[in-house]
């Protein structure tokens, strides 16, 4: 194991509290005169250079932080400016102009944003006190999105109707309380739109009835009816 220090802080102490002691006994420890003057200006060399680099690092440092400051603070300035050009574009007739005279790229329009994604997983729940249903769904809520829920009745013979639109929501969940009559089961589809945006319509929900019971399945993309709950 070597008794030398491989960090250069703990290196260079070790050289410097020895090198009083190495000079006075010298010829009790057996050093030639020759390998200790060379030994000697070594360490002295080497304290001045630990000396320098350390004033570099201390130098590099602060002009980093310099450089930062001033980067940071032209920043903010040309910003400042080319918000002023900016308004004065937006006041201009020809605002392409100011952006040419000035070098800059004209703002683009804001891309439209997309319409909302359609429902998924519907799912029935029959009360059985009250004879209602509640249809509920999952989508990504975002602002001022509303969903339409549309139903079509399944008649006694297995017909289905047309489809209408029964409620206006703005949470993921109806309670269908006005259902017709005599009816085999409904289907029930969910559309989510935003302002004049309208997505696409959720798969159908089939909802059937017998026996004061329910059962319900889903129509997917391919049309084909996919029983999930009783």
């Amino acid at each position: 194991m070597s008794v030398l220090p491989s960090k250069i802080e703990q290196f260079l102490t070790f050289l410097n509290e020895r090198n009083e002691v190495w000079s006075d006994r010298s010829q009790e420890l057996g050093i030639p005169t020759s390998a200790l003057t060379e030994w000697t200006n070594l360490v002295s060399q080497a304290n001045i250079a630990f000396d320098t680099a350390g004033k570099a690092r201390n130098a590099a440092k602060a002009a980093v932080d310099a450089q930062t400051v001033a980067l940071s603070n032209v920043r903010k300035a040309t910003a400042n400016i080319i918000r002023q050009i900016r308004l004065t574009a937006d006041r201009s007739a020809t605002p392409e102009n100011i952006y040419i005279l000035a070098q800059l790229p004209a703002p683009q329009p804001p891309s439209p944003r997309p319409a909302p994604a359609a429902p998924t997983d519907l799912r029935a729940t029959l009360n059985a006190s009250t004879g209602n249903l509640i249809i509920r769904w999952k989508a990504r809520q975002q602002a001022e999105v509303v969903y339409f829920v549309s139903r079509a009745t399944i008649g006694s013979t297995g017909t289905v109707g047309p489809a209408e639109l029964v409620g206006t929501v703005g949470g993921k969940s109806f309670t269908d309380e006005d259902l017709p009559a005599g009816a085999a089961g409904f289907q029930y589809t969910v559309r989510a739109q935003r302002g004049k945006v309208s997505g696409e319509p959720s798969s159908t929900l089939v909802v059937r009835l017998s026996g004061g019971g329910m059962t319900q399945s889903i129509i997917n993309a391919r049309g084909k009816d996919v029983r999930i709950a009783a």
